[in-house]
């Protein structure tokens, strides 16, 4: 994502976060999602040739493979609106737009990999439905955030409801307290390969 829509969207949280708490939707019904950590790598070969991430990134990859939504309305699950939040804590203590928030990316050549990107999906109140489809995410891998070394490639995936609006149909794009169940966040020991094609997407 561009700076300056990063920046964008991080201001405009500021004000959902006023505004979008009496739009129905009460924390007593999050949204549940479960996704697991799957590689980082740092490119591959595509049929117009190397996609290489930059020197102090790589891309990680996730595998979303259920979304529960308890809620009275439909839910709207859109990718893009997936990050991981690499801010120092100075940053954090900032204004919002110091933040270093890293969005998914769309590049759609990460299906040269043999995986499917996953959709934006519509999850009826009450429906679960099953993604099984991955997301990737350009991260910084010196450790940007400055926390705990040992835990420098183990990241945690937040959706960004600040782009959230209710729609003329009763969908919802907003999750106050939407639970993200990471089923392999034990794991720490992650290592970034140079070829995203040695990545285990099983």
């Amino acid at each position: 994502m561009e700076t300056s829509r990063a920046c964008f969207l991080a201001l405009s949280a500021v004000i959902a976060a006023a505004t979008l708490s009496g739009c129905g939707r009460g924390s007593d019904s999050p949204v549940k999602v479960t996704y697991r950590q799957v590689g980082i790598c740092k490119g591959f070969e595509t049929g117009s040739g190397p996609m290489m991430a930059k020197a102090d990134e790589g891309y990680a990859f996730f595998k979303f493979e259920t979304i529960e939504n308890p809620s009275s309305k439909a839910f709207v699950f859109d990718p893009k609106l997936l990050f991981v939040d690499q801010s120092t804590p100075e940053q954090k203590a900032g204004q919002v737009w110091e933040w270093n928030r890293r969005y998914s990316s769309t590049d759609s050549r990460f299906k040269q990999l043999g995986i499917s990107l996953a959709p934006e999906t519509t999850i009826p109140a009450g429906g679960k439905a099953d993604i099984n489809a991955f997301v990737v995410i350009p991260l910084g891998i010196d450790n940007p955030s400055k926390g705990p070394d040992a835990d420098k490639f183990a990241f945690e995936v937040v959706y960004d409801s600040m782009n959230s609006e209710n729609t003329a149909s009763g969908q919802i794009r907003i999750s106050e307290g939407m639970i993200f169940n990471k089923t392999n966040a034990s794991q720490k020991d992650w290592t970034v390969v140079e070829d995203c094609k040695d990545v285990n997407f099983k």
